[in-house]
This record gives C-alpha cells, sequence and structure tokens, in this order.
C-alpha cells in the first residue's frame, strides 16, 4: 500500500517490510491500535496510523497530544469516504488514551513514527508535493499550525559563496567528527539509534570549546526514489555567544566540500518559516527550497 499509493518527492518508495519494520513497527511504544486499516472485500483499500508526542522531559510521551503520521488510501478506492472514516477511527483510538489534541504530520517533538522514510531529512509535517492531503485535512476541520521549509543543495554542481569573512573563519577553525549526538536522551534513542548518524563541529583551532555544530543522517532509504547518494542536516546549533558571526554558513559550506570529497551528492536542511535569520544563512551557504511542509491540528472532539 505504501509503494503503490503514497507517492510524491519526500516519500522514500520502493521500501522493503524490513525498512517499514525499522520506521514503525519496531519502536518500543508502537500501539497495533493506532495503526487503522481499511479492507473492502478482503482487499487493503487504506490505512492510517496515529501515535504521540514526546513530553517536555523527552522521557516518555505524552498522550494529551496525538499526531497523525500517516494516511494512505487506494487512489482506485478514493471519493469513496474511506479516508474520513479511517481519520475518525483514529481520533477514537487517541481519545480513548487522553488526546485532548490532534496534529496531522509528524514534525519536531511530534514524530514517532516513520524517521527516514517520510519527509527527507526529517519529519516537517505534510508536504505540500504530496498535494491531496493537505485539502483533505482542511475539509475534515483541521487548521494550519506551522510550516517548514525544504532546501536542498547540489553537492557536485553548485558553487560556494566566497567572501573575506568566510575566508578568515575557514583559516583559524576546524572541523572535528564523532559519531556521538550533541545529547542523547530516550526519545533520540528510541528513534534515531537505528539510523547512520554523525555529528560534525567546529572548532576553533587549539580550541576546545565548539562554536558551531550539526549532525548528518543517512538517507539511504530515499536512494531508489532520488537517484542520489543523499544525507539530512539536523540539530545545527551555535552557542549564543558565537552567533550572528558566519560561523553557522561557514560550517554548512565546509561540510558541503568534506561530504562532495565522500561522494555525497545531494544535502537536505528543513528550516521553520517563522525563523527568517537562519533561512537567510541557509541560502546564503547555497540552498534552494524546493518543498514546503505543513503541520496541522485540530482539538479532539
Amino acid at each position: 500500500m505504501w509503494n503503490v499509493s503514497y507517492t510524491g518527492r519526500g516519500v522514500a518508495s520502493p521500501i522493503t517490510p524490513d525498512i517499514f519494520d525499522i520506521a514503525a513497527l519496531a519502536h518500543t511504544y508502537f500501539d497495533p491500535r493506532g495503526l487503522i486499516v481499511a479492507e473492502e472485500q478482503d482487499r487493503l483499500v487504506g490505512f492510517i496510523h496515529v501515535g504521540f508526542c514526546v513530553n517536555a522531559e523527552h522521557t516518555d510521551l505524552d498522550h494529551s497530544r496525538a499526531v497523525v503520521c500517516a494516511i494512505v488510501v487506494d487512489p482506485d478506492s478514493r471519493h469513496h469516504q474511506i479516508g474520513s472514516q479511517l481519520l475518525e477511527r483514529a481520533e477514537q483510538y487517541a481519545r480513548s488514551l487522553g488526546a485532548r489534541e490532534l496534529f496531522a504530520g509528524p514534525s519536531p517533538e511530534r514524530d514517532p513514527f516513520y524517521t527516514g522514510i517520510y519527509g527527507g531529512s526529517r519529519a516537517s509535517g505534510f508536504l505540500e508535493s504530496h498535494s491531496t492531503i493537505g485539502p483533505f485535512l482542511v475539509q475534515q476541520g483541521f487548521s494550519e499550525h506551522e510550516r517548514h521549509g525544504v532546501y536542498q543543495k547540489d553537492l557536485q554542481q553548485a558553487r560556494d559563496p566566497i567572501n573575506f569573512r568566510l575566508i578568515a573563519i575557514r583559516r583559524k577553525t576546524e572541523l572535528r567528527l564523532t559519531d556521538q549526538p550533541s545529547s542523547v536522551d530516550w526519545w533520540w534513542m528510541v528513534r534515531m539509534c537505528r539510523y547512520d548518524y554523525l555529528r560534525f563541529e567546529m572548532f576553533p583551532k587549539n580550541g576546545t570549546e565548539p562554536v558551531a555544530g550539526i549532525s548528518v543522517i543517512g538517507l539511504d532509504f530515499y536512494t531508489p526514489a532520488w537517484n542520489e547518494r543523499a544525507v539530512g542536516l539536523l540539530d545545527m546549533h551555535v552557542p549564543e555567544q558565537e552567533r550572528r558571526k558566519g560561523y553557522a554558513q561557514a560550517l554548512l559550506i565546509d561540510l558541503g566540500r568534506r561530504l562532495k570529497d565522500e561522494m555525497i551528492t545531494l544535502a537536505e536542511i528543513h528550516v521553520p518559516l517563522q525563523m527568517p535569520e537562519v533561512i537567510s544563512l541557509v541560502e546564503g551557504a547555497g540552498f534552494q527550497r524546493i518543498d514546503t511542509g505543513v503541520v496541522y491540528r485540530r482539538d479532539v472532539q
């Protein structure tokens, strides 16, 4: 059903049962009751998967906030109210466990399932390129909650900007590589530990404290669909006292060169659209916006 009916730029397809297991079924908090299927004369015609957000401490699920992580209907069975009925059953399940809010489209802090096979480098709601979902959700009483820009850079063809500040930063800093995340908690371990992951940090030469850092996750499951060796960039961080000095942009440029040397052809990063300063530095590093993710929300009825 995923491979045949769930199409679009940000969907990893085709996938295997093993990949679906990694992205959904193998999670310690997976509840079969939240994966609801629709059948018509013993034929699978759709499914919906609802999970829950993480609590503020990142130690457990927050059952007061549920999220629709996927909704799929066979193209030949659309306009038969199957999607509406699936959504109704999903809300009943969420309400039975205490949900008061229902989000649609996994996004940061609200992404219990499908990391690595939907959305690209990270969950950012349902993508506009996945054109049928947004209008359906609005029709079902959801409203837009937030938007995220999806940015990509062709590492083999893009020309990096050159200016004196970037040259000066490159001369006085160096990239250091680690396989350890910037912080490890329960939420990170249950979702991310199965994926190829690296952390790059920029240090002053002979320095002990990083001035910028970013994580890299492999997007191998997208290779058949994109025909690219792609990676996703996550969790970019610059300490407060080092901001507005050009370190973040220099990090993105130097990292792109390092990845290109490793024969990576494409890098993707997502940015909330309410952060124009981050958008500016990402675009300044040669990334172009190619899609938009939209998170929807409604109160549980």
